[in-house]
């Protein structure tokens, strides 16, 4: 199998790109052959569009070659199919890419979120595939000093069970996808920032983890937490809070007292109104309807809603790919909320961030991507909006963009608690198992 952006061939290669892939770095084996293929240049020119010094990509994309690539794991099969399918990038690619926007005086950064996978992974010697997570952790401080991985040895230890013989035999009765810790690099114009995840499974478990079990392990690095205290008091009175089904956790990989502590949940409900109740939490943190407008502006904008679409009706929704693990589908299954709930903060009210999941919302990639401009252009935060659709467009060579969607999978807003601009983000997959990426050997 082979990619259909053979060298040479590529339209939207950038000059960087073009002089490590060409010249300055060796092939390696097979599999990191083909990830750096696909996802090195997909960062060539996120890097680029998102305005980045020339010195920065270098420093980026030999970061993400030495670093990141050898550990994606297995290439796609001789018919082009997952070997390794992950739940990172929903669709099966072990890598998601970040675009965080700028506002209207900054810059883009760009970020992602990836599945350290090795031989090991998903073998009886490693049902969770933490083995290889625990290898990256070991060597990444070699090159990231202020690496902290205390938060992910406690969540390791207190989110999953450690009887590996009866995950062993329960992922061969039940099928079960082996992704249950995902990490995360952020490129900022400082330096290199990590994050972790985890999507937790004890043995024996139908569905996602109840919330009850989250909180344990959390209340074990803090029993005195308020921001804790204030999402429990909306999960279990407000009825919408009722609805949440917690799926993923995420830290940052810093100093524990410099942390965030990011719960996500799913719930089942996407009207307006609902997205009101939660953000507000139930009219607890005092939100304008001003602010409130721009968020549902935003939703319209990017899902192609009329601006009179009524605020209690439900969104319409499609799935793109109909091979997904149940686990994938369930996290995209309605909107996506996630909770900053850190130990120790000063705040007993939790940050939230709105998270729309538009592989199973909204329309086609590219009438997403126009939708998402054109809202940022006309508050002045256009300056990247060209950028990115060039960006874009590179991502997905092996189709039309206006005919499909799921390479856009989520789009995030959240509200600026100073009074500024709000936190606009957007996710993308490389799709790296479409039908569009395959050609015939020669």
């Amino acid at each position: 199998m082979a990619l259909q952006e053979n060298r040479g061939t590529r339209k939207h290669s950038t000059k960087v790109w073009e002089s490590l892939s060409e010249g300055c770095l060796p092939s390696r084996d097979p599999d990191s052959d083909f990830w750096w293929q696909l996802t090195g240049y997909h960062m060539a020119n996120l890097v680029e569009a998102a305005g980045y010094t020339v010195d920065k990509q270098y420093e980026i994309l030999l970061f993400h070659y030495h670093w990141i690539v050898p550990r994606l794991g297995p290439g796609p099969g001789p018919d082009g199919r997952a070997k390794w399918k992950s739940l990172v990038g929903i669709e099966g690619s072990p890598i998601e890419y970040s675009w965080k926007w700028n506002t209207s005086k900054g810059e883009p950064d760009v970020r992602y979120s990836w599945e350290a996978i090795n031989q090991r992974s998903g073998t009886p010697l490693d049902p969770l595939n933490h083995g290889a997570t625990l290898d990256f952790m070991h060597d990444i401080p070699a090159v990231v000093p202020g690496a902290d991985f205390n938060w992910v040895h406690h969540f390791l230890a207190h989110l999953f069970d450690h009887d590996i013989g009866k995950y062993v035999k329960e992922g061969e009765e039940k099928n079960l996808p082996p992704t249950t810790v995902i990490h995360g690099v952020e490129y900022v114009r400082s330096g290199v920032g990590l994050k972790s995840y985890f999507i937790p499974r004890r043995v024996g478990q139908v569905g996602p983890m109840p919330i009850e079990q989250w909180d344990e392990a959390i209340l074990k690095l803090d029993s005195n937490n308020a921001t804790r205290d204030t999402m429990m008091k909306f999960i279990k009175e407000n009825r919408e809070g009722q609805l949440f089904k917690p799926v993923i956790m995420g830290i940052d990989d810093v100093e524990p007292s410099s942390s965030r502590l990011k719960l996500y949940f799913t719930t089942p409900h996407t009207s307006f109104k609902s997205v009101r109740e939660i953000m507000t939490l139930g009219g607890l943190i005092d939100i304008s309807e001003e602010k409130m407008q721009d968020l549902r502006s935003f939703i319209s904008a990017t899902l192609g809603l009329p601006d009179d679409y009524p605020e209690d009706r439900e969104i319409p929704h499609e799935i793109a790919d109909k091979e997904m693990w149940a686990e994938a589908e369930a996290l995209i299954d309605g909107y996506v909320y996630y909770f900053d709930i850190a130990p120790g903060s000063s705040a007993a009210i939790p940050d939230i961030k709105f998270h729309n999941p538009t592989r199973r919302y909204g329309p086609d990639d590219l009438s997403i991507a126009q939708g998402l401009t054109g809202w940022l252009k006309a508050r002045g935060r256009g300056q990247y909006c060209d950028g990115y659709m060039r960006m874009v467009e590179s991502v997905c060579e092996h189709r039309d963009l206006a005919k499909g969607k799921g390479l856009h999978t989520y789009l995030t807003y959240m509200f600026n608690k100073k009074g500024g601009e709000p936190d606009i983000k957007s996710y993308l997959i490389p799709e790296a198992y479409h039908a569009g990426r395959r050609v015939s050997p020669k």
